[in-house]
Protein backbone atom coordinates (compact mmCIF):
# COMPACT_ATOMS: atom_id res chain seq x y z
CA UNK A 1 0.00 0.00 0.00
CA UNK A 2 2.85 2.27 0.72
CA UNK A 3 4.15 1.62 -3.11
CA UNK A 4 1.08 2.16 -4.21
CA UNK A 5 0.71 5.60 -2.24
CA UNK A 6 -2.38 4.28 -0.51
CA UNK A 7 -0.94 4.84 2.87
CA UNK A 8 1.98 6.73 4.08
CA UNK A 9 4.16 6.00 6.91
CA UNK A 10 6.51 8.43 8.55
CA UNK A 11 8.32 6.03 10.26
CA UNK A 12 11.27 3.55 9.02
CA UNK A 13 9.84 -0.08 9.10
CA UNK A 14 12.88 -1.65 9.11
CA UNK A 15 14.27 -0.48 12.64
CA UNK A 16 11.09 -0.98 14.15
CA UNK A 17 10.62 -3.69 17.49
CA UNK A 18 7.47 -5.76 17.26
CA UNK A 19 6.09 -3.09 19.94
CA UNK A 20 6.44 0.03 18.48
CA UNK A 21 3.42 1.98 17.11
CA UNK A 22 3.22 2.68 13.63
CA UNK A 23 1.33 6.03 12.71
CA UNK A 24 -0.16 5.71 9.58
CA UNK A 25 -1.45 8.35 6.92
CA UNK A 26 -4.42 6.98 4.78
CA UNK A 27 -4.22 8.87 1.41
CA UNK A 28 -7.40 9.33 0.48
CA UNK A 29 -7.39 10.12 -2.98
CA UNK A 30 -5.50 7.29 -4.10
CA UNK A 31 -8.46 4.73 -3.31
CA UNK A 32 -11.05 4.02 -5.62
CA UNK A 33 -14.96 5.66 -5.40
CA UNK A 34 -16.07 3.63 -2.32
CA UNK A 35 -18.72 1.70 -4.10
CA UNK A 36 -16.45 -0.38 -5.07
CA UNK A 37 -15.33 -1.45 -1.63
CA UNK A 38 -17.09 -4.22 0.74
CA UNK A 39 -17.43 -4.12 4.09
CA UNK A 40 -15.81 -7.15 6.43
CA UNK A 41 -16.89 -6.61 10.08
CA UNK A 42 -14.41 -8.34 12.67
CA UNK A 43 -16.99 -10.79 13.57
CA UNK A 44 -17.43 -12.19 9.80
CA UNK A 45 -13.57 -12.34 9.37
CA UNK A 46 -13.77 -14.17 12.87
CA UNK A 47 -16.24 -16.56 11.01
CA UNK A 48 -14.13 -16.96 8.56
CA UNK A 49 -10.96 -17.57 10.17
CA UNK A 50 -11.97 -19.99 12.16
CA UNK A 51 -12.90 -22.24 9.95
CA UNK A 52 -12.65 -25.99 10.94
CA UNK A 53 -12.96 -27.80 6.98
CA UNK A 54 -10.70 -28.75 4.68
CA UNK A 55 -11.00 -25.75 2.75
CA UNK A 56 -9.06 -23.13 2.53
CA UNK A 57 -9.67 -20.06 4.12
CA UNK A 58 -8.30 -17.93 2.03
CA UNK A 59 -10.81 -19.10 -0.70
CA UNK A 60 -14.00 -18.73 1.77
CA UNK A 61 -12.71 -15.57 2.22
CA UNK A 62 -12.66 -14.67 -1.33
CA UNK A 63 -15.78 -16.33 -1.72
CA UNK A 64 -17.55 -14.23 1.09
CA UNK A 65 -16.29 -10.81 -0.17
CA UNK A 66 -17.72 -11.37 -3.91
CA UNK A 67 -20.59 -11.99 -2.64
CA UNK A 68 -20.89 -9.01 -0.28
CA UNK A 69 -19.67 -6.72 -2.84
CA UNK A 70 -22.66 -7.77 -4.89
CA UNK A 71 -24.68 -6.92 -2.10
CA UNK A 72 -23.61 -3.77 -1.53
CA UNK A 73 -24.94 -1.24 0.45
CA UNK A 74 -28.50 0.69 -0.37
CA UNK A 75 -28.51 4.71 0.52
CA UNK A 76 -30.45 5.37 3.25
CA UNK A 77 -30.20 9.36 3.00
CA UNK A 78 -33.55 9.77 1.52
CA UNK A 79 -35.88 11.73 3.51
CA UNK A 80 -39.26 10.86 1.36
CA UNK A 81 -40.29 7.26 2.47
CA UNK A 82 -42.18 6.61 -0.41
CA UNK A 83 -39.18 7.07 -2.75
CA UNK A 84 -37.12 5.47 -0.40
CA UNK A 85 -39.34 2.22 -0.60
CA UNK A 86 -39.13 1.58 -3.86
CA UNK A 87 -35.82 2.27 -4.70
CA UNK A 88 -34.79 -0.18 -2.03
CA UNK A 89 -37.33 -2.64 -4.15
CA UNK A 90 -35.09 -1.77 -6.89
CA UNK A 91 -31.90 -2.71 -5.81
CA UNK A 92 -32.52 -5.36 -3.10
CA UNK A 93 -29.13 -6.45 -1.10
CA UNK A 94 -28.99 -9.32 -2.33
CA UNK A 95 -26.61 -11.67 -4.42
CA UNK A 96 -28.16 -13.70 -7.19
CA UNK A 97 -25.05 -14.52 -9.98
CA UNK A 98 -24.19 -18.08 -11.42
CA UNK A 99 -21.79 -20.16 -9.87
CA UNK A 100 -19.95 -20.05 -12.97
CA UNK A 101 -19.81 -16.97 -13.62
CA UNK A 102 -18.25 -16.68 -9.86
CA UNK A 103 -15.75 -19.29 -10.55
CA UNK A 104 -14.60 -17.70 -13.77
CA UNK A 105 -13.94 -14.46 -11.88
CA UNK A 106 -12.67 -15.44 -8.86
CA UNK A 107 -10.20 -18.37 -10.72
CA UNK A 108 -11.54 -21.18 -8.77
CA UNK A 109 -13.35 -24.57 -9.59
CA UNK A 110 -17.31 -24.52 -8.98
CA UNK A 111 -16.89 -27.08 -6.41
CA UNK A 112 -14.38 -25.37 -4.15
CA UNK A 113 -17.17 -22.31 -4.99
CA UNK A 114 -19.93 -24.24 -3.84
CA UNK A 115 -18.26 -25.83 -0.65
CA UNK A 116 -17.10 -22.17 0.11
CA UNK A 117 -20.80 -21.19 0.20
CA UNK A 118 -21.97 -24.42 1.69
CA UNK A 119 -19.82 -23.12 4.70
CA UNK A 120 -20.80 -19.29 4.56
CA UNK A 121 -24.98 -20.89 4.79
CA UNK A 122 -24.41 -23.06 7.25
CA UNK A 123 -24.38 -22.69 10.98
CA UNK A 124 -23.33 -24.52 13.81
CA UNK A 125 -22.89 -24.15 17.60
CA UNK A 126 -20.33 -22.49 17.71
CA UNK A 127 -20.83 -19.82 14.48
CA UNK A 128 -23.93 -18.42 12.97
CA UNK A 129 -24.12 -18.41 8.98
CA UNK A 130 -23.20 -15.02 7.16
CA UNK A 131 -24.98 -15.41 4.72
CA UNK A 132 -28.36 -16.74 3.47
CA UNK A 133 -29.66 -19.04 0.32
CA UNK A 134 -32.84 -19.26 -1.10
CA UNK A 135 -33.17 -21.67 -3.80
CA UNK A 136 -34.72 -19.81 -6.61
CA UNK A 137 -36.16 -22.52 -9.41
CA UNK A 138 -35.66 -23.10 -12.98
CA UNK A 139 -37.11 -21.15 -15.93
CA UNK A 140 -38.49 -22.70 -19.75
CA UNK A 141 -38.12 -19.87 -21.93
CA UNK A 142 -38.56 -22.15 -24.93
CA UNK A 143 -41.02 -24.97 -24.37
CA UNK A 144 -38.96 -26.79 -26.96
CA UNK A 145 -35.84 -27.38 -24.65
CA UNK A 146 -35.51 -28.72 -20.99
CA UNK A 147 -35.78 -25.53 -18.10
CA UNK A 148 -32.64 -24.49 -16.96
CA UNK A 149 -31.88 -23.11 -13.37
CA UNK A 150 -31.63 -19.76 -12.44
CA UNK A 151 -28.95 -18.58 -9.40
CA UNK A 152 -29.70 -19.06 -5.89
CA UNK A 153 -30.28 -15.42 -4.23
CA UNK A 154 -28.09 -15.15 -1.43
CA UNK A 155 -28.36 -12.32 1.49
CA UNK A 156 -26.71 -11.32 4.83
CA UNK A 157 -27.86 -13.33 7.47
CA UNK A 158 -28.97 -10.18 9.05
CA UNK A 159 -31.98 -8.05 10.35
CA UNK A 160 -34.21 -7.50 7.49
CA UNK A 161 -33.01 -10.35 5.45
CA UNK A 162 -36.46 -11.67 4.33
CA UNK A 163 -37.70 -8.68 3.00
CA UNK A 164 -34.26 -8.40 1.01
CA UNK A 165 -34.79 -11.90 -0.51
CA UNK A 166 -38.44 -11.35 -1.21
CA UNK A 167 -37.31 -8.14 -3.36
CA UNK A 168 -34.60 -10.32 -4.89
CA UNK A 169 -37.01 -12.85 -6.09
CA UNK A 170 -39.46 -9.97 -7.82
CA UNK A 171 -36.11 -8.11 -9.33
CA UNK A 172 -35.26 -11.50 -10.69
CA UNK A 173 -39.22 -12.62 -12.00
CA UNK A 174 -38.80 -9.14 -13.89
CA UNK A 175 -35.27 -10.03 -15.32
CA UNK A 176 -36.62 -13.35 -16.59
CA UNK A 177 -39.99 -12.58 -17.42
CA UNK A 178 -41.92 -14.48 -15.46
CA UNK A 179 -44.69 -14.74 -12.69
CA UNK A 180 -43.49 -18.31 -11.33
CA UNK A 181 -40.42 -20.10 -11.37
CA UNK A 182 -40.40 -23.83 -11.32
CA UNK A 183 -38.68 -26.18 -8.96
CA UNK A 184 -35.18 -26.56 -9.16
CA UNK A 185 -34.32 -29.05 -12.06
CA UNK A 186 -31.71 -31.75 -10.00
CA UNK A 187 -28.92 -33.59 -12.57
CA UNK A 188 -27.45 -32.34 -15.47
CA UNK A 189 -28.25 -28.87 -15.62
CA UNK A 190 -26.60 -25.79 -16.46
CA UNK A 191 -27.24 -22.34 -14.83
CA UNK A 192 -28.07 -19.24 -16.86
Amino acid sequence: MINNKMIEVKQDLDSLSYDTGIEIKIISENFDFPNKFTKLTASQFDVIMMADSSLNKENILMAFLYINSYIGCRNRNNDNQNTQDEYAKDNPEAFWRSIESMAKELSMSKDTINQCIDYLTTSSDNRPALLIKREVGSVQPDKTKPPKNVPNIYVLNKEGYKQEIEWALSKMKEIYEVDEFYPPKSGNYRFE
